[in-house]
C-alpha cells in the first residue's frame, strides 16, 4: 500500500471561533483511483495517517482497488497544522482552539480537491468517530455512509472528567511552562503522566484480568505499560495533545448553527446512512450513547451494532481479528445493501 504522505494548503481559512489563517495545511495519503467511491477516514486521538487505527487495504472491506480512501490527519494532532509545527501567531500554546466543525470544515477543501461530488463514506475510530458524525450533520447531503466505531456525536460529561486525568498530570510538570517549553527541555514527565493516567482505560478489566497484552507481544504488565502507553505517547508534543483534549473535550455535533446546541435536532438533519459501532465495554465512549443517538436519528437512517468485545475501547481499532473481521462483514453488509437500492 502507498505510503506517500502528501500535504494540502489550506489557504485562507477562518476557524469558528473567527481566527483566520492563510498558512495551515493538512498531511493525508490518497489510495486508490480518483474515479472510485470515495472514503474519508480522519485521524483518532493520538493516531497518525500511517496507522490503520480502521482496517483499510487490498485485504479488507476498504481497499483501494475498490473504493478512493483519503487518510487525514486532524489539526493539532502533529501532523496536519499544530501547535508543533505552527509559525507565529499560531504556534506552542497561541495554537487556537479546535473544534470538530473546523476539522471537517478544512477536510472538505481538500475533498473538493479532487472534484469529489458525494463521499461514500466516512469512517473513524474514537475522534475520528466524532468527526464522521460532524460530516454527516455538517455537510448531510454530501455523505452517503458514516461508520463511526468506539466514539459518538459528542463528549460526554464523563468522557470529559476522564479527559480532565491525564490532562492536569501532564499541566503538573513544572517543564510545560504554560506551553512555552523549548524542544530541548520538553515536559517528558508531564507526558508520561499523561500516557499513565489513559492508560487504564483504554481497554476493559476483563481485558486486563485475562492478561490480553500478551497477545500484543508484551511479556508482561509492566513492559506493556512501559512500550504501549510510554513510548506509544511519549513522542508527543505536549500542547498538541492539549490541542486534541480540547477539540475532544468540547465535541459536540450540534455546536454549529442553525443547530447551537440542540443535539436532538442536529442528529435528525442526518441523510447518510448511520453504521453506529459503539463496543460493548468502552470506558468512555460508552455503547448505550450510541444506541441513544441511533434513537434520535429519522426511522431508517442509523443501524447500532455494537462490537461486543472485551477489547473496550480499542474494540474500533481493528486491535485483533476478530473484531477487524465484525468491522468488515458489517461495512461490507452496508455497502451492499446501498449498491442494491441503488440498482433498483
Amino acid at each position: 500500500m502507498d505510503l506517500k504522505v502528501e500535504r494540502f494548503p489550506l489557504g485562507e481559512f477562518t476557524l469558528l471561533g473567527g481566527q483566520k489563517t492563510v498558512d495551515w495545511f493538512l498531511e493525508y495519503r490518497a489510495l486508490g483511483d480518483p474515479k472510485n467511491p470515495a472514503v474519508l477516514k480522519p485521524t483518532c486521538f493520538g493516531g497518525s495517517i500511517r496507522s490503520n487505527d480502521i482496517p483499510v487495504g487490498e485485504e479488507h472491506t476498504l481497499t483501494p482497488a475498490k473504493y478512493f480512501i483519503i487518510l487525514v490527519g486532524m489539526l493539532g494532532g502533529g501532523e496536519s497544522s499544530s501547535p508543533s509545527n505552527s509559525k507565529a501567531p499560531y504556534d506552542g500554546p497561541r495554537f487556537p482552539p479546535i473544534m470538530l466543525a473546523d476539522q471537517v470544515a478544512a477536510q472538505k477543501k481538500l475533498v473538493d480537491s479532487f472534484g469529489i461530488q458525494k463521499l461514500w463514506a466516512v469512517t473513524g475510530y474514537s475522534m475520528g468517530a466524532m468527526q464522521s458524525y460532524q460530516w454527516a450533520v455538517q455537510f448531510p447531503s454530501f455523505v452517503q455512509h458514516i461508520i463511526p466505531t468506539s466514539g459518538s456525536a459528542r463528549c460526554s460529561p464523563h468522557n470529559y472528567v476522564f479527559l480532565e486525568g491525564p490532562k492536569n498530570a501532564l499541566l503538573a510538570d513544572g517543564k510545560f511552562k504554560n506551553g512555552e517549553y523549548t524542544q530541548e527541555d520538553r515536559p517528558v514527565l508531564g507526558v508520561k503522566g499523561f500516557a499513565r493516567a489513559y492508560s487504564g482505560w483504554g481497554f476493559s478489566s476483563t481485558w486486563y484480568r485475562e492478561h490480553r497484552y500478551k497477545e500484543l507481544g508484551y511479556k508482561d504488565l509492566d513492559e506493556y505499560l512501559v512500550k504501549y502507553w510510554d513510548e506509544g505517547m511519549g513522542g508527543m508534543d505536549a500542547n498538541d495533545l492539549l490541542s486534541l483534549v480540547h477539540t475532544w473535550q468540547t465535541g459536540n455535533v450540534s455546536n454549529i448553527p442553525p443547530y447551537c446546541g440542540d443535539f436532538e435536532a442536529a442528529l435528525q438533519a442526518i441523510e447518510a446512512r448511520a453504521l453506529v459501532m459503539p463496543s460493548t465495554t468502552d470506558q468512555y465512549f460508552e455503547a448505550v450513547a450510541g444506541e441513544s443517538e441511533v434513537s434520535l436519528m429519522k426511522p431508517g437512517v442509523g443501524t447500532y451494532n455494537p462490537i461486543i468485545s472485551i477489547w473496550g475501547h480499542q474494540a474500533g481499532a481493528s486491535s485483533n481479528p476478530v473484531d477487524t473481521k465484525f468491522y468488515n462483514d458489517s461495512v461490507a453488509a452496508l455497502f451492499a445493501e446501498t449498491e442494491a437500492k441503488l440498482k433498483a
